[in-house]
Formats: structure tokens, C-alpha cells, sequence
């Protein structure tokens, strides 16, 4: 009886704070993205085929990350800063590697 009564303001909780959960600046996410593409740079087959294809690694990290930010990080910016005066926390991307190529992200 008594989670019947707790349920109706939890979920009335949760359906306030849940927009908040869904925007933020994905700081592990893209921290780990950074990261791949580095090691992606350095050897294509390795880090590209084998750890993204053949053994999902770091899809599967990657999935956890997002995951972390979504229960963690994001709520925590969101409510702690970025809510009350509206202006969100932006994440800055590290500067790509020395790499033969790179991809222009200008469109």
C-alpha cells in the first residue's frame, strides 16, 4: 500500500527532472569520442575495425558513458547552472591530432 502512495509523486519527480537528464553537454561522451578518434588516427585497423566492428569495445563503453551523463552530468549542469540562467555549459572539444588527414567539420 504504501509504494502505491509513492509511486504518484516519484513518477511526478521523475516526469520534472527527466529534461534536464536529456540535455547537458555529454562531457563523458564526448570525452570519449575525443579520445577514439585519437586513437582511431594513429591506426585505422586497430582501433576502426577490430575495437568498433569485430569487438565492439568501444561502442559498448561509449553506450555506458552516454549513460553516466544521462543519470549524472547532465542533470547535475543542467539544474546546478544551466537552468536558472540559461545559458547551457558548452564542451570544448580537444584539438585533433597530427594526422595526414582530417575531416573539416564546416559544412
Amino acid at each position: 500500500m504504501l509504494k502505491n502512495r509513492l509511486l504518484a509523486p516519484v513518477l511526478a519527480l521523475s516526469l520534472l527532472v527527466l529534461p534536464g537528464c536529456l540535455a547537458g553537454p555529454d562531457q563523458l561522451g564526448r570525452s570519449w569520442d575525443d579520445w577514439v578518434n585519437e586513437r582511431y588516427s594513429e591506426n585505422a585497423w586497430l582501433h576502426g575495425a577490430v575495437f568498433q566492428n569485430v569487438l565492439p569495445v568501444y561502442p559498448i563503453a561509449g553506450t555506458l558513458l552516454s549513460f553516466l551523463d544521462l543519470i549524472i552530468l547532465n542533470p547535475y549542469y543542467f539544474w546546478s547552472q544551466d537552468a536558472w540562467d540559461n545559458n547551457g555549459t558548452a564542451y570544448e572539444h580537444k584539438p585533433a591530432p597530427q594526422s595526414p588527414r582530417t575531416v573539416d567539420s564546416s559544412f
